[in-house]
């Protein structure tokens, strides 16, 4: 038995992921899920659990006779992330990058296990985009913060409306935690005034300050994951200048799984999906270290260069029947990233049904 410290949910990757997995490993081996309410300190088998944080420590306090970690983490690790890792038999981290960080500090038993995607959600769309054909349409997606280089996105795709009237600005930026919004307040390229929540009025005064035509913007709620195909079918290409990722960035996998083309940083978790025959990739980076209230380091991220960033959205704009290979590229790379095969790995991993494991795609 294999018991699931995992919390599944919407909207929010950690949920998706959690739901997910939680699906495809009970279809391979016997799984039992745990919550917080009414678990025993200790469980008489193997858990599998979440990682809170870039302390290392668990969502949910539960002990089993064998323990494995999942972590996401972009800040550098603190002094006592070694020793927490140490109630895990085996670490895995959501990206190469994110298990590179893990062995820099000494933990070695760690390993990679990469997110997937739902390939009966997002695949190829057409070559029409409804409502929107007049336009070369730029989506940006995600949660709002300096780390996803949102004000990246501001700047560069202000410079492409100013250079061309058919350029449509389509965002669904989202972020429930004002203290991770406001970490924009960093930002060197927008100035933006810390928030006590997210408020679409303030960011379409930053839009405008900024330089976005509102007239070819669309500011979009949160959107159901089963309605997202239908939005990404309406876009050219995807932005994403992120200065780290610890996952491989999921919106990004299932936009590109849609067959569209992105333009992307080569940094961190992006590296293990981006290759120069499925992307345009930002490459030209340079080092942002940050620092907490006290002045004590507290990350070390990539910076994309804007003009790079302008730079490969002209290219796509001034090339958009070469965009469709690139897209198409994209759906083949990224259907061999499926929450089954995330599924399979991990149950490899730990040495588990591995007839079953083997056996599940031929089902």
């Amino acid at each position: 038995m294999l018991y699931l410290a995992l919390i599944a949910g919407e909207y929010v990757g950690w949920g998706v992921c959690s739901k997910y997995l939680i699906a495809e490993l009970a279809k391979l081996t016997d799984t039992k899920v745990i919550s917080p309410e009414n678990t025993p300190a200790q469980i008489d088998g193997a858990v599998f659990h979440t990682i809170g944080d870039h302390n290392l420590t668990k969502v949910i306090d539960v002990t089993g006779k064998k323990n494995y970690g999942y972590t996401f983490f972009e800040n550098l690790l603190p002094a006592g992330a070694r020793k927490n890792a140490e109630n895990f038999d085996t670490v895995f981290a959501g990206s190469s990058w994110c298990r590179d960080r893990l062995v820099e500090v000494g933990i070695t038993w760690s390993d990679v296990l990469i997110q997937g995607i739902d390939p009966t959600l997002f695949y190829p769309t057409s070559d029409e985009k409804p409502g929107a054909n007049e336009f070369f349409v730029i989506y940006s997606g995600g949660k709002f913060e300096l780390r996803k280089g949102q004000d990246i996105v501001i700047k560069a795709v202000a410079v492409m409306q100013q250079r061309h009237k058919d350029i449509l600005f389509v965002n669904c930026w989202h972020n429930a935690w004002a203290f991770s919004a406001n970490t924009m307040a960093a930002s060197r390229l927008i100035d933006f005034m810390p928030q006590p929540k997210w408020d679409s009025a303030y960011l379409e005064k930053l839009l405008v300050e900024n330089g976005i035509d509102l007239n070819r913007t669309e500011i979009l709620p949160r959107i159901p994951q089963n309605q997202l195909r239908k939005l990404y079918a309406c876009t050219d290409i995807g932005l994403f200048p992120n200065r780290c990722e610890g996952g491989t960035n999921l919106v990004m996998m299932e936009y590109m799984g849609c067959a569209k083309p992105v333009v992307a940083s080569f940094n961190s978790g992006h590296t293990d999906i981006l290759t120069a025959q499925n992307s345009l990739m930002l490459t030209r980076m340079s080092p942002l270290a940050l620092c907490d209230e006290n002045k004590t380091p507290m990350a070390a991220w990539q910076e994309p260069d804007l003009e790079e960033t302008i730079e490969k959205l002209e290219y796509a704009y001034q090339n958009q029947k070469e965009l469709k290979a690139l897209g198409q590229q994209a759906a083949k790379d990224l259907h061999t990233f499926t929450w089954q095969d995330m599924a399979i790995d991990l149950v490899q991993k730990l040495g588990l049904n591995q007839v079953a494991a083997t056996n599940r795609k031929d089902v």
